[in-house]
């Protein structure tokens, strides 16, 4: 019996195919373009160069800055030495240890503009060295209740131990009716200038019934009631016929309808010297 075509037969069934070409097997990747692929590096790039600059200069710009420091801090309108010593004092611990690049002036803005007389601030830096600080200041008109001074604008602020007040008029009243008693010293100071008369007291009360006291010592008493014209009446008889009195005018009563009545020096020092011997 012969076996020769069954062994053929397991031959054929169980033989291997031989494996296909490389290149049948696996497609070829597409070639990327360089313009593509220098386009997708490039923010890649950017990043590391910013990178690498904010890097740089956290280690080198201090000692950048190091090299233009802040010499001089000049203050303009600051008319006193006591305030320009206060301003000096405000702003020594903010430009303490700073350049000039690095002072910070948002907040010297601030500080400056905080103190009670200041009435306006503007600071810039001027180069090399030099920080330039102008200030406005609040002009006093008047003491108020011998507490505070009265700016030209009508406010009020603190700061009575920064300014010399000696010739300043002081006014008492209210304390709520400051605004009155600035118009009533107002009208009155440029009714008395027609004579050369300045206030250098005067005292409200509550009805605005005021006593002003003169630079010469006079004193004027005036209620509210046509104040204006009763002044007036005043002046024009002051100048035609008071001035020319040798004695010293020492009271001028003003609340009269048609008149006022007229105290002499010496008239007052004898009534005084009455009542003393009075008392006695």
């Amino acid at each position: 019996m012969e076996r020769t075509p069954v062994a053929r037969r397991e031959r054929v069934q169980g033989a291997v195919r031989k494996p296909a070409p490389k290149a049948r097997r696996e497609r070829k990747a597409p070639t990327v373009p360089l313009a593509v692929r220098v386009t997708r590096a490039l923010p890649w790039l950017l990043a590391s160069v910013a990178l690498l600059a904010v890097m740089t200069g956290l280690i080198y710009l201090p000692r950048m800055l190091d090299q233009y420091p802040l010499e001089q801090v000049r203050v303009e309108g600051v008319q006193d030495e006591r305030r320009q010593q206060e301003v000096q004092l405000a702003l020594a611990a903010l430009v303490r240890d700073e350049n000039f690049f690095s002072v910070p002036l948002q907040a010297l803005h601030q500080e400056v503009s905080a103190l009670a007389w200041v009435d306006d601030a503007e600071v810039r830096r001027q180069w090399p060295d030099q920080l330039i600080l102008k200030v406005t200041e609040r002009v006093p008109v008047a003491i108020w209740n011998d507490e505070v001074l009265v700016a030209s604008s009508g406010e009020t602020f603190h700061a009575l131990a920064k300014y010399n007040i000696e010739a300043l008029p002081r006014l008492n009243g209210p304390a709520a009716r400051l605004e009155d008693v600035m118009s009533y010293y107002h009208s009155m100071s440029r009714i008395l200038a027609q004579v050369d008369m300045n206030i250098r007291h005067m005292r409200v009360d509550a009805r605005l019934g005021a006593e002003v006291e003169l630079e010469d010592g006079m004193l004027l008493l005036v209620d509210r009631e046509q104040y204006a014209t009763k002044l007036r009446r005043f002046v024009q008889l002051y100048q035609r016929v008071l001035s020319d009195e040798e004695r010293q005018l020492a009271r001028v009563d003003l609340r009269y309808a048609n008149g006022m009545a007229v105290t002499w020096a010496d008239e007052a020092r004898n009534s005084n010297n009455l009542r003393s011997d009075k008392r006695v």
